[in-house]
């Protein structure tokens, strides 16, 4: 039976993490709507920041800056998005839809600041854009964060296993999906299935790993964690930053974000022991406190059967072998279940802003403790689409 092209969009998503090292963009294609999506990825680029990512990385770590070079860098970031963007789609359909999650500059709740300036892509492309998805979830009294739990859902949910999504970004934060029954893929427990899942914000990763890498190797990243890799595991540094971890998740879920980078440890030992052993305990110390928490969730809620890595840190092959070392789960790539790694976020993106455009609440209330919705559209900002006539 043909396709209805009725339900079919595409859709740009577009990325840019924590770790500040790059930007990612989507093409996806969509069919169906709202929580029956099934998207699939027709092309991916990611390209380098270039010199907006020093001040990216100043505005992050709360550098002063003037109101004009906030306005300046917010300007040439969204000028940046829109060539990006326009490489990306090239000669092929124009999108439906352009969805930029910006750059987290501050997270502190309620207050959060993913930084661009929209107006350079909607005079580029006569199609709406949506930006700064947190914000809604932040007025209801949520932490806006993790934000992808639902998106995960979309493009990961199975009905042999129950599944942890791990994004190895600037933070983690994970994704617990529940096996789906067979029934689910239709029309009864999509709600149920919906309301088993979880996610939270677990630690820092490539911000402390990309801090080691900077302060103490003199490059940008540990490429590959080579240098992480030739290191000693110092147990008693490895205990500490544990004990660092569980302190920042106390007391409930939070979502991570200006201060909980862990740099301060980086500094008490920066010196006093090498760069590499301290990137081989930091290493050391995210692969356990994951897998722990993997652990000490599958014991209260619900069996987790496989661990699936995503995000940039998927490349540190150091990271990667202790994260299976300190599991007995099954652990696999994104690209193993069809979704690049480089190109998760940005998916998720696309599919947050289909779910918006379908009047589909983008955040779960258990995942970010939002207050539950009372309206049938979430109310996150959708930028205005120029007239026809001044719209490229």
């Amino acid at each position: 039976m043909p396709v209805n092209k009725v339900n079919i969009r595409l859709v740009v998503g577009v990325m840019t993490g924590t770790s500040i090292d790059g930007i990612d963009a989507a093409l996806v294609r969509l069919e169906g709507k709202g929580l029956k999506l099934r998207p699939s990825l027709l092309r991916l680029i990611s390209r380098s920041l270039g010199p907006l990512a020093d001040p990216l990385r100043a505005a992050a770590i709360q550098q002063p800056m003037t109101a004009g070079q906030f306005a300046r860098l917010a300007y040439d970031f969204g000028r940046l998005h829109a060539e990006v963007i326009d490489e990306l789609v090239g000669s092929s359909s124009q999108p439906d839809l352009i969805v930029v999650h910006g750059q987290t500059v501050f997270h502190d709740p309620p207050c959060s600041w993913q930084l661009i300036n929209p107006a350079p892509i909607e005079h580029r492309f006569s199609c709406p854009v949506i930006s700064d998805l947190r914000q809604a979830d932040l007025a209801a009294g949520g932490q806006g964060a993790p934000i992808t739990p639902l998106a995960d859902w979309i493009m990961f949910r199975v009905e042999e296993s129950a599944r942890a999504i791990v994004n190895l970004g600037g933070f983690i934060n994970v994704t617990m999906l529940p096996r789906v029954g067979k029934r689910d893929q239709g029309t009864r427990s999509i709600t149920e299935s919906q309301a088993m899942i979880r996610g939270f914000d677990l630690c820092p990763c490539n911000q402390l790993l990309d801090f080691i890498a900077r302060e103490g190797f003199r490059e940008d990243y540990d490429e590959g964690g080579k240098q992480a890799s030739t290191g000693v595991v110092r147990d008693e540094l490895v205990t500490e930053l544990f004990e660092h971890f569980r302190g920042l998740v106390t007391g409930g879920t939070r979502s991570l974000g200006t201060g909980d980078e862990a740099t301060p440890w980086v500094h008490d030992h920066l010196g006093v022991c090498p760069a590499a052993d301290l990137a081989a305990s930091a290493i050391e110390a995210i692969a356990r406190f994951l897998a722990g928490s993997i652990d000490e969730f599958a014991s209260k809620e619900y069996p987790i059967d496989e661990i699936i890595l995503a995000g940039g840190g998927t490349r540190n092959r150091t990271l990667f072998k202790a994260i299976q070392k300190q599991t007995n789960r099954r652990v696999l790539l994104s690209d193993d279940c069809g979704i690049p790694s480089a190109a998760r976020e940005a998916m998720a993106m696309a599919i947050l802003g289909a779910l918006w455009s379908d009047g589909i609440p983008i955040t779960l209330e258990q995942v970010t403790g939002r207050e539950t919705q009372t309206s049938t559209r979430e109310k996150t900002s959708l930028s205005p689409k120029l007239p026809d006539h001044v719209v490229g």
